[in-house]
């Protein structure tokens, strides 16, 4: 009988090297196999690539998290999406019933998005002017809003916008060159057409089916 803590038959030198000669390669084998590709990008024994821990001692792309708080670029609509064409024909810069010039809107709340395109083909940019704004009519005692986006000249216009009071949005269209004209206006977003007749398209322009 052994006392306590003792081992009655010892390894021998032999087995005791074989043990630690044992762990001594397993060790070896991690780091080259897996320490190696993983943390030092180096992978002499092909395992890492093949295991993928090859792409772990990549260096990696940072990321910034970025919240979206209250100026998010992301917006949601309760209306359907629509696009629609709309074909703005204008007479000759001076008509004496003033057929050269008009209003066409389209309905819009605060927080509507539209994306819209137009030209015309006038070879003088200078011939035809703009005025692209929104504007909230007068109700009783409250007054109009108008909100300014562009006042120019020129022969096209493209972009975005989101509308920042609730009411109509559009454009005042004058032509001043000496032939009449057709504008072509391209509507895509979530937004109401104004029906013909009324407040923003007092014209009566109807959209191309």
């Amino acid at each position: 009988m052994s006392a306590e803590g003792q081992i009655d038959k010892p390894p021998s030198k032999k087995r005791l090297a074989l043990i630690t000669g044992g762990a001594f390669l397993a060790a070896a084998a991690l780091v080259v196999g897996v320490v190696l590709p993983a943390e030092f990008h180096v992978d002499p024994t092909g395992f890492g690539r093949a295991t993928g821990l090859y792409r772990l001692g990549e260096p990696q792309p940072k990321v910034e998290t970025v919240e979206a708080g209250t100026t998010s670029v992301a917006r949601y609509y309760d209306m359907p999406y629509r696009s629609d064409v709309v074909e703005i024909e204008l007479a000759e810069g001076g008509h004496p019933r003033r057929y050269d010039e008009l209003e066409y809107k389209v309905r819009m709340k605060a927080g509507g998005g539209v994306v819209y395109s137009w030209s015309v083909p006038i070879e003088n940019p200078e011939e035809f002017y703009y005025d692209f704004h929104g504007e909230t009519p007068a109700q009783g005692e409250t007054p109009a809003k108008v909100v300014e986006y562009k006042q120019s000249t020129g022969t096209s216009s493209n972009g975005v916008l989101i509308a920042p009071i609730d009411g109509v949005h559009g454009w005042y269209l004058q032509n001043q060159s000496a032939t009449p004209v057709k504008v072509t206006l391209h509507l895509s977003g979530f937004y109401e057409l104004v029906p013909p007749g009324d407040y923003g398209n007092e014209a009566g322009i109807l959209p191309k089916t």
